[in-house]
Parts: structure tokens; C-alpha cells; sequence
């Protein structure tokens, strides 16, 4: 099982939020020693996401995180980026990432897609699809766009990318459960793309079902800090 813990950074720390609500959920800290821990417990990768950036449009905490990037390199870790990551020039920030996750430029503009896949090469890129209320969510889950899933999906028919970060916002934080239809119906679109998941992981039968349902990474951020799950048993 491919499992990615995530750090969510916000004022230069990480925290988890309950649905992206700012104030909610917990403080932990220092990004960077989360990054040294998690090598430590065996993660073969990150998902780390500016959440500030996310809402500013524009990255803001680029040296913790790049301190991470280095942390997690250096012990042989994945890492992809997310939040804020509207312009070619906030990609060129992170020189040292794997993939970029782009999420409200590429449903703006799809063809942010290609200009990234043009720079970075297609396999640097991951589409977001962050969905709440069974619509797509944008501006760090501030503001809609009003599409669905299938809609946003068919915008990238024969994009240059990776795959998809798929986050279920309603359950995000509150380890209630995984969408398990929407990760069977964005395989079933695309079922040559590599596709992650996030959102309500709460269990390890929850990470089982996902990977069942034909997710190739799941996500997992509360469950892991709160110690409801251990990250060794997952890997």
C-alpha cells in the first residue's frame, strides 16, 4: 500500500484543519520535524500544501516548505507540492519537487496545464479535484466552481498530467470515511492516470477499501497526527 502523509503548513507550521476551516483542528508545530519523523517511520512520500498560499493565490511559506523538500529528499521521500501554485513562476520556487499539484489555475485555465507540462514535463503534473457539496472547490476551498466531478474530469480528456489528487473537502479532517464511488468513477475515466486520494481516512479498512476501489495513494493527514492510525502499519 502507497500511503503519503500529508503536511499542511500555515504560518510557517503544520496543522490539520476539519474541512479546510481555518481555526479548527490542531497546531503541531514544526513542518520540518514532521518531515524528519515521517522518513523515519518509513513513508515513501509527502504531500505537502501551503495553505495560506492556497488562499493568497500566491505562495507564502516557500522556505519551511523547501526546507521539507529537503529533509524528505534526502531520505529518499517523494514529495509533491500544493497551495497557491497559480503562475510558472511559483513552480520555479520548488526546483527540488516531484510533482506539483495545480488546482485552482487549471480549472480557471486548463490550459495551465500544458503550459506547465510544456516546462516541467506532464509527469511534474497533478490536477486537483477538490470536491464539497458535490461541487468543485477552489481558492482554498473558498470559493466554487459550478461543475461536478464529471464535468471538471471531461476538461482534462487528453491533458498532459500525471493524474489526480481527488480530496472529499466534506469528510477532510474528520476521519468519517473516503468517497469510494468517486475514486471508482474517476478510475473508471481514467484508468491509465495515477490517482490519489484524500479526505475522511479514519481506519486502515478505510485505506484497504480505497485501494480496492482503484486509488494508487492515499493521503492521510488527522488520523496519523491523532494517533488513531500508525503510518508502519500502512507501509
Amino acid at each position: 500500500m502507497k500511503v503519503f502523509p500529508s503536511i499542511d503548513v500555515s504560518g510557517g507550521r503544520a496543522v490539520k484543519r476539519v474541512r479546510g476551516v481555518k481555526g479548527t483542528g490542531i497546531d503541531l508545530g514544526d513542518p520540518v520535524k514532521w518531515a524528519e519523523f515521517w522518513a523515519a517511520e518509513g513513508a515513501k512520500g509527502l504531500h505537502v500544501v501551503d495553505l495560506d498560499g492556497a488562499e493568497a493565490g500566491r505562495p507564502i511559506n516557500t522556505d519551511v516548505i523547501n526546507e521539507v523538500i529537503n529533509v524528505a529528499k534526502s531520505s529518499g521521500l517523494w514529495v509533491q507540492v500544493a497551495g497557491g501554485l497559480r503562475e510558472l513562476d511559483h513552480l520555479r520556487l520548488y526546483p527540488k519537487a516531484d510533482a506539483y499539484v495545480l488546482g485552482s489555475k487549471a480549472h480557471s485555465d486548463p490550459h495551465f496545464v500544458e503550459e506547465v507540462a510544456g516546462e516541467f514535463g506532464k509527469d511534474k503534473v497533478i490536477v486537483a479535484i477538490d470536491l464539497k457539496g458535490g461541487k468543485v472547490s477552489i481558492d482554498g476551498w473558498k470559493r466554487e466552481v459550478p461543475v461536478g466531478l464529471k464535468e471538471a474530469l471531461d476538461r482534462f480528456e487528453g491533458a498532459p498530467l500525471r493524474g489526480f489528487m481527488y480530496t472529499y473537502v466534506d469528510t477532510e479532517g474528520t476521519m468519517e470515511g473516503p468517497d469510494l464511488e468517486g475514486v471508482r468513477y474517476i478510475k473508471h475515466r481514467f484508468p491509465t492516470k495515477l490517482l490519489e486520494y484524500a479526505g475522511g481516512v479514519g481506519s486502515r479498512e478505510h485505506v484497504l477499501e480505497l485501494f480496492e476501489a482503484g486509488a494508487d495513494v492515499v493521503v492521510v493527514g488527522m488520523a496519523l497526527y491523532t494517533g488513531k492510525l500508525k503510518l508502519k502499519d500502512l507501509v
